[in-house]
């Protein structure tokens, strides 16, 4: 049975839905990347079936990708077609690294590392489904366009000092036009932690995920982090969901204070890139 791409329509959600049975987390991954980024997504079809389907992130010189092949086609050469369409589309939009995440396991990793994926580094889903944490009034409030320089400085030095820490290479990320934009539109999503009128932590929330947290790396060790982490679990349990995630970097301490408040490990994913330059 001969199969072909094709790019992803909107008519295809349904299917591909029906498609991704065995992971619900794939699932919805799949199915975000491809509603916030559609013209980036590809499907393979035999006859009228869909048999895998794959996406990436927009055309930034550093994006991720994701993709999936349905189970009893897999081995048969669909996700090495679907992969290489996909990196050929990357690479026509700007794209020099993608990146790539998949939960750990070895029939994955052998197939990303056989065309051409590096490993970069390990990270824990963590999820919490418990009650609204005891919190006082901490002098958090939400972001303000004119918090950005601050906020950003915050969160690249405290990325920066946890990537070394756990031995990833790492460079301050820089201030942007884009970025800063970005933040306006989601100021509702994001708040900021005071001190004596000083931003001292900052967190970001995306759906029922804390998408990003950070405390001045200067004030560190002083409870600031539990603080602006129960807040942020009590903001989404008051937006009605009943389970939180957030990433945390393996090796970072951080894990420590997220299990004390009460997340639990759900899943372990590699993430792995390459230069496609």
């Amino acid at each position: 049975m001969a199969v072909y791409i094709e790019q992803y329509k909107n008519d295809y959600k349904q299917e591909i839905e029906k498609l991704i049975v065995e992971d619900s987390f794939v699932r919805k991954d799949i199915i975000a990347t491809l509603d916030l980024f559609p013209q980036y997504g590809l499907v393979i079809k035999a006859e009228s079936e869909v048999l895998a389907v794959g996406a990436f992130t927009g055309a930034d010189k550093k994006s991720s990708m994701t993709l999936y092949v349905k189970p009893a086609r897999r081995g048969k050469g669909i996700g090495t077609k679907l992969l290489k369409a996909l990196e050929n589309n990357m690479r026509n939009a700007g794209v020099e690294e993608i990146v790539c995440d998949f939960k750990d396991n070895k029939s994955e990793k052998m197939f990303l590392y056989k065309n051409g994926y590096k490993s970069w580094f390990y990270s824990s889903y963590m999820v919490y489904t418990g009650d609204k944490v005891s919190l006082d009034d901490c002098g958090i409030t939400n972001y303000d366009d004119k918090d950005y320089y601050k906020c950003q400085k915050i969160l690249s030095e405290a990325f920066h000092k946890m990537r070394l820490f756990v031995g990833i290479k790492s460079t301050l990320s820089v201030q942007s036009e884009k970025q800063k934009n970005y933040y306006r539109e989601n100021s509702e999503n994001i708040f900021v932690l005071r001190e004596d009128n000083n931003i001292v932590a900052v967190t970001i929330l995306e759906d029922n995920e804390i998408d990003g947290v950070a405390v001045r790396i200067d004030m560190q060790g002083k409870g600031y982090g539990k603080k602006i982490v129960s807040y942020s679990v009590n903001k989404l349990l008051d937006r009605g969901f009943k389970n939180i995630g957030l990433w945390v970097v393996k090796g970072n301490p951080a894990r420590f204070l997220y299990e004390k408040l009460g997340f639990k490990s759900e899943r372990m994913h590699e993430f792995v890139t390459k230069s496609i330059r």
